[in-house]
């Protein structure tokens, strides 16, 4: 009798013990509800149970307290789970579930900043993306950020993307600065930027690029103003803006040192933040006799080496766009 009341509560326990197992086996194989794919953030400083309750409350899992019990069991591995942003797909299991966030393979976001931003489009572009943190504290100068795709997760902080822009345009000057001629007119990284930039706004492609920067050695070396159009736009905004509307006569008045139909030589700084392939061009300008440019209503510009030849171009352009 005695041994009968001893092993039937083991057995029970057992039974139990076997059930739970079992159940928790099931649980961990089973797919879960989730339709369809979805990213989920776990915020740094969430609890296990916080996090099981959330993944429930989205529909990712069933049964949270057993989800919080593998987190728990996986932690004493060494596994814990990792804030970040997680994509997760239809039917993902407990245990897959568990497996991806424990991994902290957060999702990578790209952000692409296109030639010719200015310090203020970028700026405001990071602060546009809402999965970034932080403030920006760092004072940019204009023109000494590098356009490109770049890259980052959940939590990534602003400054550290604009550093990266910062690091990739000197890397850059590093590698190209040593190709500038000695007797360049152009010395400095500043000036190679600064005409890089007005490079940049005026070409209507690639190939047009070394022949522009060329252009404007010429008339530098001429004593010309440049006479470029967009380092008025700059003098009336300050890249922070778009102006929205043609220049007019009274515009190319405007005292300001970015006006370069006012002043000669350079601007100060750069008025956006140029590609690689406009410092190229820069560098290596093409070898032209061209004085003047203007654009031939094809996406292109017209390139003369005499006032007359140009005034024909502009005629022809004004003629082309009454049409």
């Amino acid at each position: 009798m005695n041994i009968k009341k001893t092993f039937i509560p083991i057995i029970i326990i057992l039974f139990l013990g076997f059930s739970f197992i079992s159940l928790s086996l099931l649980y961990v194989i089973t797919p879960g509800p989730l339709s369809e794919t979805k990213n989920v953030i776990i915020y740094k400083g969430t609890s296990t149970k916080q996090i099981a309750t959330e993944l429930h409350t989205q529909n990712i899992i069933r049964f949270p307290y057993f989800f919080n019990v593998l987190a728990k069991a996986y932690a004493l591995r060494g596994k814990y789970l990792k804030s970040g942003e997680y994509a997760l797909t239809p039917g993902a299991t407990p245990i897959q579930v568990l497996r991806i966030l424990v991994s902290g393979n957060s999702i990578i976001h790209k952000l692409k900043i296109t030639e010719g931003s200015t310090i203020n489009d970028i700026i405001e572009k990071l602060y546009n993306e809402p999965l970034l943190t932080g403030n920006i504290e760092a004072d940019c100068t204009e023109g000494f950020l590098m356009p490109s795709t770049y890259f980052y997760s959940f939590g990534d902080s602003r400054q550290k993307l604009l550093s990266q822009m910062k690091r990739l345009m000197s890397e850059t000057l590093d590698e190209l600065m040593p190709g500038l001629p000695s007797n360049s007119l152009i010395k400095t990284r500043i000036e190679v930027l600064t005409l890089a930039s007005i490079v940049e706004k005026e070409a209507g492609s690639e190939a047009e690029k070394p022949i522009i920067a060329g252009v404007f050695y010429n008339r530098l070396k001429k004593k010309m103003k440049l006479q470029a159009d967009p380092t008025t736009i700059y003098a009336i905004t300050l890249g922070k803006e778009r102006l929205g509307r043609p220049l007019t006569k009274k515009d190319l008045l405007i005292k300001s040192p970015y006006n370069t139909y006012y002043n000669s030589g350079l601007p100060p700084t750069p008025i956006a933040c140029p590609s690689r392939s406009s410092i190229e061009a820069v560098i290596k300008p093409a070898k032209t006799d061209a004085l003047y440019f203007v654009v031939n209503g094809s996406g292109g510009h017209n390139f003369s080496s005499n006032l007359e030849s140009h005034n024909m171009h502009v005629q022809n352009y004004r003629k082309s766009i009454k049409k």
